[in-house]
């Protein structure tokens, strides 16, 4: 028979510690990723297996299901809009098993070790803090963060380091108001697609960190509001109803910042179509079929988006901008259109302007 063993508070925190420097120092090491890392959580779950560890109650568990499938559901569909890319690993049975055993075991293992950590210190807000934050470093790739380009450091900050931060405020404030295993079954959803998928949604950085951060919010508000504060539900205040309308508009946002409606929008840089609008307006455009001389359009020309008038058409669009004293040189052709102006926004795109000269300063 096996002797039960309770694993004291500064064991347990001196275990996230070895792990978290183990993770800085080794993160690309495939021996660590592939066989210590794994090995180092294995032995932990085997010594915790023995202890007396709830679960979290069956509307807790149905409800991250729930969410969790229909996230999954909308990621393999988005990829029917944004396309496909191949994954190139290898799906069948043998690396099935690899992947659990690289991705599930260490999964379990942390948010246990977090779970005990967190309700042997509930009211100590600085060692909750804490131990999110060494949670939060023992997740993220070191190497990516000493990138030398700042647009490249920008989408890893943007895609991959603030939805890391997010969700482990989050996974703290679900082990402190319910188990171990919530976090457990949101953080397994997420890595499902690299598990069994061999195909998966393209996707940049925008999408990813939209989409990380409002899973969050959501999983956040249906806990808070419809699980945790059940019983308080009589005394719920009416402000309480912004929060999903809150919710709604920043999909729709986002969703229109990625062009998925009618109608999208871009930031004018340049004064090339001064006065019909200026650098820092937002233009709003759509796809149109037949576009006429007059029409100013939206088109791509190599890496850059261009807004200017068309004056003629013959087999090439010619176009020019308003300020400008001569025709464009560039040969547009009809692929290259994006679409047609409808209207203007003032100043709404200067954001979006520093944020660009920001990143590509010293380029």
């Amino acid at each position: 028979m096996f002797k039960k063993k309770v694993i004291n508070n500064k064991q347990l925190f001196f275990i996230l510690i070895i792990y978290t420097i183990s993770h800085i120092l080794f993160y690309t090491n495939n021996f660590y990723i592939n066989f210590l890392k794994p090995f180092f959580w294995l032995i932990i779950l085997i010594v915790f297996y023995f202890q007396n560890l709830k679960i979290s109650k069956k509307n807790e568990i149905n409800i991250t299901l729930t969410i969790s499938i229909i996230f999954f559901i909308f990621y393999l569909t988005s990829g029917f809009i944004f396309g496909f890319n191949k994954d190139y690993s290898n799906h069948s049975l043998i690396d099935f098993f690899i992947n659990v055993w690289k991705f599930i075991i260490p999964i379990c293992g942390i948010e246990i070790i977090r779970y005990k950590l967190l309700r042997s210190n509930k009211n100590n807000l600085e060692f909750r803090a804490l131990i999110t934050i060494i949670i939060i470093l023992s997740d993220i790739n070191f190497k990516a963060l000493f990138l030398s380009h700042n647009i490249i450091l920008f989408h890893y900050l943007t895609s991959i380091i603030i939805p890391i931060i997010a969700q482990n405020i989050l996974f703290t404030y679900l082990s402190l108001n319910s188990y171990y295993n919530i976090p457990i079954i949101i953080k397994i959803f997420n890595e499902i697609p690299k598990i069994i998928l061999p195909i998966i949604p393209y996707s940049n950085w925008f999408i990813e960190g939209s989409f990380a951060i409002i899973k969050v919010l959501i999983i956040y508000y249906l806990f808070r509001y419809f699980i945790f504060s059940k019983k308080h539900i009589k005394h719920y205040n009416k402000s309480i109803a912004l929060y999903p309308l809150a919710i709604i508009t920043s999909i729709l946002l986002v969703l229109f910042m990625l062009g998925l409606f009618k109608y999208k929008p871009i930031a004018i840089l340049s004064n090339s179509m001064n006065p019909t609008f200026k650098r820092g307006d937002v233009v709003i455009y759509k796809k149109e079929k037949n576009i006429k001389p007059g029409n100013i359009i939206v088109f791509q020309y190599q890496n850059q988006i261009i807004v200017h008038r068309v004056v003629s058409i013959n087999e090439f669009y010619v176009t020019k901008g308003d300020a400008n004293n001569s025709v464009d040189y560039i040969k547009v052709k009809k692929e290259d259109i994006k679409g047609v102006y409808q209207f203007s926004i003032k100043y709404l795109g200067y954001p979006s302007i520093w944020l660009n000269e920001f990143l590509t300063k010293g380029d």
